[in-house]
């Protein structure tokens, strides 16, 4: 069952990517006069963009034990050689990503070279954490390590983006330790809260008011935004994995609220992946992938490296 949750969790970054890619930047009026019912949205292709880049590039790096470096270098291969793509080529990188990648090209080591102004808070780091969220939960014992593990300041350095990426981790690893859905995500909230309640991080708290009050899967849908601010997507994700029973109608209804529908896919195809398992991602979703083969190599060795099996 565990490698399956962790099939389950990476391939779901890649499939809710291509799901939602097709309808990125739509409006949710839009959404709505097209597909009145959201679990009538179909799947239309099987391109993956920087999201599940970034991932994978970041789960090759991990494969071979932590370096920030070699991590760093990684995203230097995708952003300027197409590493890591579907096509070979490089495409909608987003702002402040492409912005700290430069700075590390430009010699800045990679754990200064994150955007940390109130610009900064997009949702670049939260897509492609999953990687390592999973090496914490298997190399790290305690929860200080395991959090500081988490990479996001490479290029989303401002505390609201590293508290996005921690919630999601938590539930993550409750999910991992055998938790229900709503339990991951309430010791999620509680113990973020406690630990980021430190004077540096406390007044960035307030932005996430909806996920810490424990009931972000009762929110209006009318209330929930599809953007590409972290919190927005965060609350997104959250929201429709905690209200879906199943793996396809949880991506289904975060594609039907529109915008950056291929990163609120990303991230709640991990979130659910890794709690439903491998074999609830539809067949056909998973067929129409671009460069399968490809992108199941850095999968399955980097799942081997986690769980000690060798080539």
């Amino acid at each position: 069952m565990l490698r399956s949750r962790l099939e389950g969790g990476l391939w779901g970054v890649l499939v809710g990517d291509a799901f939602g890619l097709t309808f990125q930047f739509t409006s949710r009026l839009a959404m709505e006069l097209n597909y009145p019912k959201p679990k009538e949205i179909p799947m239309l292709d099987g391109l993956w963009s920087d999201d599940s880049s970034l991932t994978l590039a970041t789960a090759q790096a991990l494969t071979e034990g932590y370096s920030i470096e070699r991590i760093a270098e990684n995203f230097l291969r995708w952003y300027y050689d197409g590493e890591f793509t579907p096509r070979g080529y490089t495409f909608d990188q987003g702002n402040t990503t492409s912005r700290a990648i430069e700075r590390i090209a430009n010699g800045v080591p990679p754990l200064e070279a994150g955007g940390r102004g109130e610009w900064d808070n997009g949702n670049g780091s939260l897509m492609r954490i999953l990687p390592a969220t999973y090496y914490a939960y298997f190399k790290l014992n305690s929860l200080e390590e395991r959090l500081k593990l988490i990479v996001s300041m490479i290029t989303h350095a401002h505390p609201r983006a590293l508290i996005g990426c921690s919630i999601y981790s938590l539930t993550v690893w409750n999910i991992l330790d055998g938790m229900d859905k709503l339990e991951a995500y309430h010791k999620a909230i509680e113990t973020a809260e406690k630990y980021y309640s430190r004077e540096s991080f406390a007044k960035e708290l307030a932005h996430y008011e909806r996920i810490l009050s424990g009931r972000i899967h009762e929110v209006e849908q009318s209330e929930i935004r599809g953007s590409g601010y972290v919190v927005h997507t965060l609350e997104a994700s959250l929201w429709a994995f905690l209200r879906n029973e199943s793996f396809a109608d949880a991506i289904k209804e975060v594609v039907s609220l529109g915008e950056d529908a291929d990163t609120t896919g990303a991230v709640t195809g991990g979130l659910a992946g890794t709690y439903y398992g491998i074999d609830a991602i539809p067949g056909e979703w998973l067929e129409r992938i671009e460069a399968r083969d490809y992108a199941g190599g850095i999968i399955n060795a980097f799942i081997d490296s986690l769980l000690g099996r060798q080539k």
